[in-house]
Order: structure tokens, then C-alpha cells, then sequence
């Protein structure tokens, strides 16, 4: 299995061998930036959420809901998904898709009401 990496958990990669693209931990790069892109989109969607809440602006509730469905949701599903349940790649690629869409379509409701 050499040059090969295994995927565990929620898409941690645990390689066999290091290169100069695996972190000391065996996390791929890909995964650390999918990871932080959830972990800021969260953060906007959560912010969006408490201007829905102080201000009682729905159009903030789709803006803070189509920010999660963009950045967040579709990291954690399909590293679920590709991971765990041994979903294939095509499976993984459709739910990712599914979620920008609603999540775009949420944000386009959230700024023209229509």
C-alpha cells in the first residue's frame, strides 16, 4: 500500500508514507481547507442568524441559511458519505451539488425576495 492513504473517520486521511504535501498528523491539505472553510462558514452563518434574531429580518434567515447549505453542510456530508458510509464518488459529488443549489437558491431569495 505504498503511496496510498486511507480515509478514517470524518475524512481525515492517514497516510502511509509522507510527502511534502501531509501535515505532521496525516491530514491531507484538501481536508484542512474544507474544514476551515466549514468552520468560517459557520461562523458568517451564525452571525447571520443572530441579525435575523436582533433585527427580526427574515431575508437574514435565508442569507445565514444558504451560507450554511454553501460552506458548512456539504464538507461534513460528504466527508460522512465518502468516509464512513462508503458511498461512492458520484454520490458524494451529486449530494455536494444538491446543497450549493439550495444553498445558492437560499441566498438568492434572501437578496430578491422573489
Amino acid at each position: 500500500m505504498s503511496g496510498e492513504s486511507l480515509t478514517i473517520g470524518l475524512g481525515l486521511a492517514l497516510a502511509q508514507t509522507t510527502g511534502p504535501l501531509q501535515t505532521v498528523v496525516g491530514v491531507t491539505p484538501a481536508t484542512l481547507a474544507g474544514a476551515l472553510t466549514a468552520v468560517v462558514g459557520l461562523f458568517v452563518a451564525y452571525q447571520a442568524f443572530r441579525g435575523y434574531r436582533r433585527n427580526d429580518s427574515r431575508p437574514m434567515l435565508f442569507l445565514g441559511l444558504g451560507i450554511f447549505l454553501v460552506t458548512a453542510l456539504p464538507f461534513v456530508v460528504t466527508t460522512a458519505l465518502a468516509g464512513p458510509l462508503g458511498a461512492s464518488d458520484a454520490v458524494a459529488v451529486l449530494a455536494w451539488t444538491v446543497l450549493e443549489i439550495l444553498g445558492l437558491g437560499s441566498i438568492l431569495y434572501a437578496l430578491t425576495g422573489a
